[in-house]
């Protein structure tokens, strides 16, 4: 779209003759593909922590004669704070650690990431340097991860307790809303226009060439036909289309669970080393796909555990490197939860996993979602570190897709996008309808209840 010879490039040449240059390469390309593509991660963690900010207290701001801008700057922001921390601490560790993005659009701009990739597959074959760059990368991620705990302090951020809380929160201060809306907006259509030109990329001949209509790639890749024993799955994608949805769904629940009660651990639980354990959780998320890739392979290939070339060591993968953004979601989302409410389960006489059973998870969905949501969609789209796991019997889709980018196949390459894009999709739909919606009494501006009380049986 924004290359020399794009869509959108040419338009502006030919309309308002603007030079078509080269500006998507380099930084400005690198920071723009990389805000498209980290922003639904903050938004999953957010969204469960907007949520769950108590209207009262905005309320008993208004009370007080406090303006909406006044009222959004000094109650409703500061409750927000778990979530934006922990938002700006998966962007910044995925943003340094990002490797596919840089090595498509960095051109001569060169980032960690793609300096370590160079320095153990390329020329230079020099594991000592990408060993340096990489403790500098781990240097800037423990700096981004104490920042973020000096930002949110000690401080209490409890805004779901036992107390029915109908109160209704106020509309957001018109020159804010103008610039969510500003923001909102364009970045919804950007999102559309992305997503219908790849569609119609798998349509085509030739995308950006020869745009005749055409089924021959989809009919190439997922083509079935009937025999004696059945239907044939005889397109040439269907073996790493099965293999990718069966990783993705043993993978997704696994690492959805284990980030979810480590997060439990971690704010609900006092030991010795806890903070030096919650920032262990964000190694594997901080070093670059590719170094995970080439470790896992020298770890193991060999006996007494040789798992290289296995489906086994393609989920161990995914747990471990997706796992961060459950944990982080889930710190967001369990900062804002009146820890009374374990208590008053525990004096009932519930056992501590029927407490996190009927009173806590009910209270996560929105951190259920997103952990489960992003780790079955990267499971799906990531590459960097898979590059060097997948195998014959054992190939993911995106190592398929790059090796029919190779070979100059795109139009397969796009049609296969396309699946994977509505496979996530219905993915995305089936976990928010199987999770379900976080039910918390809430007013809306007209008086109406928002949604019903989700008061647990224990509670």
């Amino acid at each position: 779209m924004f290359g020399r010879s794009g869509s959108v490039t040419q338009f502006a040449s030919d309309l308002l003759g603007i030079p078509a240059g080269r500006w998507i390469y380099g930084l400005p390309g690198i920071w723009f593909a990389q805000m498209l593509a980290f922003t639904p991660i903050a938004f999953l963690v957010l969204i469960g922590v907007v949520e769950g900010v108590s209207p009262s207290m905005e309320e008993a701001a208004q009370t007080l004669r406090a303006d909406r801008l006044t009222t959004f700057a000094t109650i409703s922001l500061p409750l927000m704070r778990p979530g934006l921390a922990n938002a700006f601490l998966l962007g910044f560790i995925e943003s340094m650690a990002d490797f596919g993005n840089p090595l498509v659009l960095g051109g001569n701009y060169d980032v960690l990431s793609t300096e370590i990739f160079f320095a153990i597959v390329g020329a230079q074959n020099d594991q000592g340097r990408a060993a340096v760059l990489a403790l500098v990368l781990l240097g800037f991620t423990l700096s981004a991860f104490y920042a973020q705990r000096r930002w949110l302090g000690k401080k209490s951020y409890t805004t779901v307790t036992g107390k029915g809380d109908s109160g209704v929160h106020p509309y957001l201060p018109k020159r804010l809303t103008w610039l969510v809306y500003g923001t909102a907006v364009p970045w919804a259509i950007l999102t559309i226009v992305i997503y219908v030109m790849i569609i119609f990329g798998g349509f085509v001949e030739t995308w950006g060439r020869d745009h005749s209509l055409t089924l021959r790639h989809y009919i190439s890749a997922f083509s079935v036909s009937s025999g004696e024993g059945g239907l044939l799955w005889t397109g040439s994608a269907w073996n790493s289309f099965f293999t990718t949805m069966i990783i993705a769904g043993v993978s997704a629940p696994l690492t959805a669970g284990i980030g979810l009660v480590t997060a439990y651990l971690l704010v609900r639980q006092r030991f010795a080393g806890k903070d030096s354990f919650e920032f262990g959780t964000m190694l594997s998320f901080a070093i670059p796909g590719t170094v995970i890739g080439v470790s896992y392979v020298l770890a193991f290939n060999v006996p007494p555990i040789e798992l290289t070339g296995t489906g086994v060591i393609l989920v161990i993968c995914f747990i471990f490197r997706n796992m961060p953004v459950g944990v982080r979601a889930g710190i967001a989302s369990m900062s804002q939860l009146d820890k009374s409410l374990d208590e008053a389960s525990l004096t009932l006489g519930a056992t501590s996993f029927t407490t996190v059973r009927k009173v806590i998870l009910p209270l996560l969905r929105p951190a259920i979602v997103a952990a489960l949501v992003y780790s079955f969609v990267r499971a799906i789209t990531a590459i960097s570190a898979v590059i060097f796991l997948v195998s014959a019997n054992y190939d993911m889709a995106t190592s398929y897709i790059i090796g029919r980018v190779e070979n100059n196949d795109y139009g397969l390459a796009i049609a296969y996008s396309s699946v994977l894009i509505l496979v996530m999709l219905i993915a995305i739909s089936m976990v928010q309808f199987a999770v379900g919606e976080r039910r918390i009494r809430r007013r809306n501006q007209d008086g109406g209840v928002a949604s019903p009380i989700a008061e647990s049986k224990a509670a």
